[in-house]
Order: structure tokens, then C-alpha cells, then sequence
């Protein structure tokens, strides 16, 4: 148990560096859409609660099989425990890039049944005919008053999209 704390308090702390920067994640990017986390619905936005770190898809090397979707992601630490953000109608919204950040590309309404360990999985519906889909995922931090949210989102364009049927090959 104690090393499973060990672990979490290290990635978190890693991710929170990481959230706190941003610009700088984005600079190595491909994409590169705001999120935030916000009062309200996705029909009707309200106040903004703060803002999260930017998705991006990092660009480099790829490993593995090159028909992988790629995916958007952030991950940003919040100083709210997932009861607080349950009490209150809250989303998380996705923008579409830092020059457009009126036009919403994704929303997910917070709110759920939590997993057994607290997490939580919220739908992340893609608006405005971005043609995104994905999860934004709360876990929280034992010990501490807040919480981690990760944002995962792909493509959905059924014209970009290949699935394989060919049977898979022995890797050598």
C-alpha cells in the first residue's frame, strides 16, 4: 500500500508540473485545444472554475503499429476533491485552439456513478461538428483535496478512420 501511495504521489506531482505549463507543452504538439472546467451544462456554460491544461498530441517518433488513432490528452491536477465537483453542476469543456477559444469542440457534463477506488469517467461529446469523442477521467488524490482530471479524446471521422481485417502478423 505504501508503495502504491508512493507512485501516485509522484505522478501527481509530475502532472501538476506539467499542468502548470501548459504553453510549453503545446509548443511540441501537433494540436493544441484549451480545456477548462466550468459552472453549469453544456447547453448553458457558466462561470469559468479554471482552466486545464491544454490537449495536445505529441509529436515524435511513433511506436507500434502505425493504424493507431492518435489521441488528444491533458492532464491537470485541481484543488477540488470528485464529492465537490459532484455537489455542484459542473462540465469540462474543450476548445477548439488558443485563436478560437469560443468555439467549443467538446463537452462532458460531470456526473456519474464512481468506481469503487472513487474514480470517476465522464463521456466527452464532440460539438459543433468536431467529430471528437472521449472520456475525461477524475481520480483522486488520497490524503489531499484534490483531484486529477485527464482528458482523452479521438477523432471520429469515419473517412480518416481504417480498421484492418487482414490477420494479424507474427512480429519478428
Amino acid at each position: 500500500m505504501g508503495l502504491n501511495l508512493a507512485v501516485a504521489m509522484t505522478s501527481l506531482a509530475v502532472l501538476s508540473l506539467l499542468s502548470t505549463a501548459p504553453a510549453a507543452i503545446a509548443q511540441e504538439s501537433q494540436i493544441d485545444r484549451p480545456a477548462e472546467l466550468r459552472i453549469g451544462a453544456c447547453d448553458s456554460l457558466g462561470d469559468l472554475v479554471m482552466p486545464l491544461a491544454h490537449l495536445v498530441v505529441s509529436l515524435g517518433d511513433p511506436q507500434g503499429q502505425t493504424a493507431a488513432t492518435p489521441v488528444e490528452q491533458s492532464a491537470t491536477v485541481v484543488p477540488y476533491t470528485v464529492t465537490n465537483l459532484l455537489a455542484a453542476n459542473h462540465v469540462v469543456t474543450v476548445q477548439k485552439s488558443p485563436e478560437q477559444p469560443d468555439v467549443l469542440v467538446a463537452c462532458g457534463v460531470v456526473g456519474g456513478t464512481r468506481n469503487p477506488d472513487g474514480t470517476l469517467a465522464i463521456g466527452m461529446l464532440g460539438v459543433n461538428d468536431s467529430g471528437l469523442s472521449g472520456i475525461a477521467y477524475f481520480t483522486p488524490n488520497p490524503g489531499f483535496d484534490n483531484t486529477l482530471i485527464t482528458i482523452l479524446l479521438v477523432t471520429n471521422d469515419a473517412s480518416t478512420t481504417e480498421v484492418s481485417t487482414s490477420e494479424p502478423t507474427e512480429a519478428s
